[in-house]
Formats: structure tokens, C-alpha cells, sequence
């Protein structure tokens, strides 16, 4: 009987150790995002899972922090970084403690972020979108997306855009279940948006017809402001932004009332944005494509939709007359790059929701893949070189928006064949280079002339094809040679387009035909 008390003793003490309280866990940041940054500021989003009090140190150097900022009690924190210098990066480090319990603290590690470039410095940028789950597991973001994200992170970025279709939220929710979702979201993004800004366009799966789902995207961002006519209720909704030699515009096609278009005060703002826009490269982001095939009763695809087709009109005009360069669109879960009166189309939909199939090749659809991916452009005052990467790391398409520059040298000369020899006819092989910072479409030697009576017989003009930055190609060009002469000089003028449908010419213009 002893013996079994003992047992039972030792039986209760044991239970009686594991009921009891485990220490609460630490206080965690659910965010920190990187926001609205300028030459001489940026704001930093700080966000955890219960009321805390914030504070930043920041700095030129790691480890050496100039100066504190701290934001008291609040779950989402908004903390301004000031006394900036433009072009340079900023080391900092966030302090977390939950209000009222000092006890309950954390130190995040050391990161850092760059604030936007002055003009002629070079920087690269990401523009990803499509990454919302499906329908029927609509709070967890899709892996591939997390590939993604840490893809982006090795790529050194300055910023990144994203073209909209975060969150799975077609519907009204209630700010609780809203939040969640972007809570998910931003527990994968936190990794690149701790140092990389990100900005993003409305996608019709963030509802934001829905008031509470509006809220939502409101609270969960933090973006720059339009000057527009109705900026005091849609300022965050659009706005346009300067970095470097670039001045990047965000639009939303998902409006309330205005779905699927760009009308009204956006419309005005727009035009206005654009005429003052004095950057070297104007680059546009959206959510909805205006060539593509697969959302075929949206407006703009629509050739029905009167008011649809108008828009886009108006819109394209736009683009047009102020010279943007590229537009990166989202909506259709694929790759396409589409050109149309030189403005580059890109639809960048591959960040993890469901792939489409793509549609069949239409009037100025270049090229296109059904894969998960992100584009990378590298951005100089002279060129913007873009990249499409899937998700494994491989290069789905590549071009460079910038002039070209021709370079011509000799290659082989040779008799062709006995006969030529007989007929005095030479073959002079040209090597043709791309040297300059854009891509050249048509290349051509336009003029041909030689001298000591030696006379061209290939007609011009001479085609080389399309050459993008770095890549040659060789033509051969007969010449007739009369008896006894042993040296001639050519003369060869040559000319190309640009991506944007400019024609180039080198040296010059080529004499008068």
C-alpha cells in the first residue's frame, strides 16, 4: 500500500507541474513595410499583434544610428524617417514594446533601404501582381508567391510595383476577416518590404466597391497622395511618384462607379499629371490590360462597350501625346508583351494565382508565357532594359527602350566563286553591332556607294533584321570591280528604329537618292 501511494504521488506531481502557466509569448511585428519614400524622408510601417509602443533609430552607416523617432500605443504605426540625403541608404532598427509592459519587448535586426536616386543614377525596380489565393482557400497566400518574394529580394531593388489582386476579397467582409487576409499577405512580404518599397495598384479582387473592404486596403497601405480634384477621399486610390530619371504613375481601374475604366476626376488628374511630368521615362501601372483577350466583356476589350472603347481611346491618346514609354498592366494570370504605337504593353499576372491559358496571338502581341513570374527593369537616364523571370529563376523575355547605336565594320572579303572572280564580281561581308542602350528593329544599310570605279550591284536596301543591345549580324554585299584595281573604299549609310518607332540614321542622313 505505501509503495502505491508513492506511485500516485509522483503520478500527481508530474501532472501538476505540466497544467501549469506557460510563460506569454514575446510581443511580434506582423509588418514593416518600407512606405512612400522621397529623396529626404520615407515612412515606415510598423504593425503587431497587440497595442505597442514604437521606437526607430536610424542612420548613414550600419550600427550607427544619428537619429530616434517613436510612436506611442497603437497596433499600426506610421513613423516619418526625415533629415534624409537623397540617393544614399538608410540603416535602421525598430524597438518594440507592448504598452504598459516593458517587460514584453523586441529588437528587430538591422535593415536598411535606399531613398529614391537623383537623376542620372541608376537604379532597378520589380513589377509583379496577381499573387491573390483562390476562392476556396482564400486567406493563404499561394507558395509559389513566397518564391517569388524571395526571388525579388536577391535582385538589389529599389522598389517595387505591383499591379493589383492582393487579397481574395470580391465580397463584403468585415474588417476582421479583411485584415486577416492582409495580414497573410504581409507575413510573406515583410522579408522584401522591411528595404523595398512597395506600391500598388487596386485589383478588382481587393472589392473596394465595398466599403469595409475599401477600408481595408486603405489601412493596409500606406502610398503617396494625389493632388486631384477628390484626393481628400481618393488620394491613395491613384498617385504618381518621381525615382531617378523615371516618373512612375499608378492608376486604379476598380473605382466604385467607374469599374473597368479610368474616368472623371482620375481622368483630369491624369492628364495634368502627365503634362508636368518632366522625367526622361514615364512608366504607367494598372490593373486591367487594354489588349488581351481573356477578360473579353471588360470595356476596353470590349468592342461592343461604347463607352469602353471611347476610354481607351482617350486614354491611349494620352499616352501617346505625353510619350509613355511602358505600361504594366495585371488581371490575366500570364505573361504577355504587347506593342502598340510604340508604347510597350506588359502584363505581369503570374505571382501565384490560378494561370490562364493564353489567348491566340493578336496585332502587335510580341510575345507571351502561361508561368509564374515578376519583371525586373534596370533603369539608367539612357535606357530601361526589362526582364521577365518566372519562378525559376529563367529569363522568359528581355528588351531595352533607349536609341540604338549602329556599329559597322568589314568582315570577310572574298571571291564567291570562279565565275564572280571571271565577272569581277567581290564579296564584301559587314558585320552590323548594336552598341548603344536600346534594342534596333529593321536594321538596314539604306546607301551604298565605293569609289575607283568600283561599283555596289546589291540593291539596298541591305537587311540585317532586328538587334537587340549587344548582338551583330552579318550581310553580304557585292561590288562590280573593274580590271586593275586592287583598293576601293565603301561608303555604307545605315538606319533603325527604336522600340519606340523612332528612326535612327548612321552616320546621318544618307545622301539623296
Amino acid at each position: 500500500m505505501q509503495a502505491y501511494r508513492l506511485l500516485l504521488f509522483l503520478i500527481l506531481s508530474v501532472a501538476i507541474i505540466a497544467g501549469a502557466a506557460s510563460p506569454a509569448l514575446a510581443i511580434q511585428d506582423t509588418n514593416v513595410a518600407v512606405s512612400v519614400v522621397t529623396p529626404t524622408s520615407a515612412v515606415l510601417v510598423v504593425k503587431t499583434d497587440t497595442t505597442s509602443d514604437v521606437t526607430v533609430e536610424y542612420g548613414s552607416a550600419p550600427g550607427a544610428y544619428t537619429f530616434t523617432r517613436s510612436a506611442p500605443a497603437a497596433v499600426r504605426h506610421e513613423i516619418t524617417l526625415d533629415s534624409l540625403t537623397p540617393s544614399s541608404t538608410v540603416y535602421y532598427r525598430v524597438m518594440i514594446t507592448a504598452t504598459g509592459n516593458p517587460a514584453d519587448s523586441i529588437v528587430l535586426a538591422e535593415r536598411s533601404f535606399n531613398t529614391t536616386k537623383s537623376p542620372g543614377i541608376p537604379f532597378s525596380f520589380a513589377v509583379v501582381g496577381d499573387n491573390r489565393p483562390a476562392p476556396n482557400n482564400p486567406v493563404n497566400q499561394p507558395p509559389v508567391w513566397s518564391t517569388l518574394v524571395g526571388m525579388m529580394m536577391g535582385d538589389n531593388l529599389d522598389l517595387v510595383l505591383h499591379s493589383g489582386d492582393i487579397v481574395e476579397s470580391p465580397w463584403e467582409e468585415t474588417a476582421q476577416q479583411n485584415e486577416a487576409k492582409y495580414d497573410a499577405f504581409f507575413s510573406v512580404t515583410k522579408p522584401l518590404t522591411a528595404s523595398v518599397p512597395l506600391y500598388t495598384a487596386v485589383g478588382n479582387h481587393e472589392g473596394i466597391q465595398y466599403a469595409a473592404n475599401r477600408a481595408g486596403y486603405e489601412r493596409a497601405f500606406t502610398l503617396p497622395v494625389n493632388n486631384g480634384a477628390s484626393a481628400a477621399v481618393d488620394g491613395e486610390e491613384y498617385y504618381s511618384f518621381d525615382n531617378g530619371d523615371t516618373h512612375f504613375i499608378v492608376l486604379c481601374t476598380e473605382m466604385p462607379g467607374d469599374q473597368a475604366l479610368v474616368k472623371g476626376d482620375q481622368l483630369a488628374w491624369l492628364e495634368q499629371d502627365l503634362a508636368g511630368a518632366a522625367a526622361k521615362w514615364t512608366v504607367v501601372m494598372l490593373h486591367r490590360p487594354f489588349f488581351s483577350g481573356t477578360h473579353a466583356l471588360d470595356p476596353w476589350l470590349n468592342p461592343g462597350s461604347l463607352v469602353g472603347q471611347a476610354n481607351k481611346s482617350t486614354l491611349l491618346s494620352l499616352f501617346g501625346q505625353y510619350g509613355v514609354d511602358i505600361v504594366f498592366e495585371g488581371h490575366d494570370h500570364y505573361y504577355q508583351h504587347h506593342e502598340d504605337n510604340g508604347i510597350q504593353f506588359v502584363i505581369t499576372g503570374g505571382g501565384g494565382s490560378p494561370l490562364y491559358d493564353l489567348p491566340a496571338p493578336g496585332p502587335g502581341d510580341i510575345f507571351g508565357a502561361r508561368v509564374n513570374h515578376y519583371v525586373k527593369v534596370d533603369e539608367t537616364a539612357d535606357s530601361l532594359a526589362v526582364t521577365a523571370i518566372d519562378s525559376t529563376g529563367a529569363q522568359l523575355e528581355s528588351f531595352n527602350l533607349g536609341n540604338p547605336s549602329l556599329g559597322l565594320s568589314q568582315g570577310s572579303v572574298y571571291w564567291g566563286s570562279l565565275a564572280d572572280y571571271e565577272a569581277g564580281l567581290l564579296s564584301v561581308d559587314f558585320i552590323m553591332s548594336e552598341n548603344g542602350p536600346g534594342d534596333a528593329r529593321a536594321v538596314q544599310i539604306v546607301y551604298l556607294a565605293s569609289s575607283n570605279g568600283v561599283t555596289p550591284v546589291t540593291a539596298t536596301p541591305v537587311n540585317f533584321g532586328d538587334l537587340k543591345v549587344g548582338e551583330s549580324a552579318t550581310a553580304t554585299v557585292q561590288y562590280l570591280v573593274p580590271p586593275g584595281v586592287s583598293f576601293f573604299r565603301a561608303a555604307n549609310y545605315a538606319a533603325c528604329f527604336d522600340l519606340a518607332g523612332v528612326r535612327h540614321e548612321f552616320p546621318g542622313a544618307p545622301p539623296a537618292f
